[in-house]
Formats: structure tokens, C-alpha cells, sequence
């Protein structure tokens, strides 16, 4: 199987992602659409592929969290997808609500738009 990963991906929540991948290494830029950053901020994404999975992160800086997602890529009836979860580990809070809130996990399905 056979799918190109470079360019622009969209998740179900309209943040998006432009991937490049040169051998096994993944990198790129992540747009959130999402949370506190503005979506015309861009974030480095670094990663890696094995086969037909994928892992990557996201470091939102100043925001106080990052985000890592691992998954797979296919061929579904309607074209390539990427099927994720992912834990977006956060500092801010008092220290009450920092265990409550400190680790949030997800699942993410980006399609090329």
C-alpha cells in the first residue's frame, strides 16, 4: 500500500496539519482549530512512520502543553485517512484541578481536503 503523506490534512474538529515526510521522518506544521491558540498559529510537528503507522507531536509552547498522536494510515472507501488518538498532556490549573485536567485523550481521523 502505497499513500503519500505529504501536504495538508484535516481532522474532524477543522484543525489542520501539512506534512512532510522524507524516509521515516515526519515533519510539518499543526494548526489547531481548538483550545486557546488562534488557528493562523502554527506549530512544528516531529514524527516518525513505520509501515503504515505513525506517531507524531506537537509542542504548543507558551500555551503550556503538548500533544502527541499515534496511529495508522489506509485506504478507506472514501480515500487515504490517518486514524489517531491522542493525549495532550497540560500544565495550567490550580493544584486541584492540575490531576483532573492534566492529561486529556482523544481520537483524531485527518483526510486530505
Amino acid at each position: 500500500m502505497t499513500i503519500n503523506l505529504n501536504g495538508k490534512w484535516r481532522n474532524q474538529y477543522n484543525s489542520e496539519m501539512d506534512l512532510a515526510v522524507v524516509e521515516n521522518r515526519v515533519s510539518g506544521t499543526f494548526q489547531t482549530a481548538i483550545g486557546q491558540p488562534k488557528f493562523e498559529e502554527k506549530f512544528e510537528i516531529t514524527g516518525k512512520i513505520n509501515n503504515n503507522v505513525i506517531a507524531f507531536m506537537v509542542d504548543f509552547g507558551k500555551y503550556g502543553s503538548m500533544a502527541c498522536w499515534t496511529g495508522r494510515f489506509e485506504l478507506d472507501e472514501i480515500g487515504p485517512v490517518i486514524h489517531t488518538m491522542w493525549h495532550l498532556s497540560q500544565s495550567e490549573g490550580s493544584d486541584e484541578e492540575q490531576m483532573a485536567k492534566a492529561i486529556l485523550t482523544g481520537v483524531g481521523t485527518f483526510r486530505k481536503p
